[in-house]
């Protein structure tokens, strides 16, 4: 069983960013999280803004162990956060390319990338902000568990629930 190394920073540029500058010091299945992100993106350097300490923002480093389910990595995270909305009674839709959507409210964002050198797999990277506790958005329709829960969530407890359902995907994605 592969487990996870998890890195917490109170603020960053990216998860995503450092990762992947940095992806030759880190262990396969490395995952980065941050109460804030100073320059956190979304699909075609689209800004992710989230206000600090109010969302949970992470990114996971994936290496050796996972070049055999590279393409199978969408579908993971995706039933991973299915499965981690559903166990809040949480009705979410996938909405290409990268967004996760309740109603016509965006409620998280993924962005994977991945790099390859002399066609072998180097690094995939999972970038994932989930609206948590944030209430009020600006410039794009959003919402967060808070708000349509009525109640403040503890962004550690929700991040060590993501992080040991994806553990136990990866696994079984890795065992096959």
């Amino acid at each position: 069983m592969i487990n996870p190394t998890i890195i917490k920073f109170d603020t960053l540029a990216s998860t995503n960013d450092l990762l992947k500058e940095h992806y030759e010091s880190f262990p396969d299945f490395t995952v980065i999280q941050t109460g804030y992100q100073t320059k956190g993106r979304g699909q075609f350097d689209h800004v992710w803004a989230s206000n600090k300490d109010e969302n949970l923002l992470f990114s996971i480093l994936l290496k050796s162990n996972f070049t055999h389910v590279i393409d199978q990595i969408k579908h993971i995270t995706l039933d991973v956060l299915f499965k981690f909305f559903q166990s809040y009674d949480i009705k979410v839709r996938f909405k290409e390319p990268n967004d996760i959507f309740v109603g016509d409210d965006k409620i998280c964002g993924i962005l994977i990338e991945t790099r390859y050198e002399k066609n072998n797999l180097s690094y995939i990277v999972i970038g994932i902000g989930v609206n948590i506790n944030q209430e009020t958005f600006t410039g794009f329709p959003a919402i967060s568990m808070k708000t349509l829960k009525e109640e403040a969530f503890d962004i550690n407890q929700v991040f060590d629930e993501i992080i040991k359902i994806f553990q136990k995907q990866l696994n079984q994605a890795i065992n096959q």
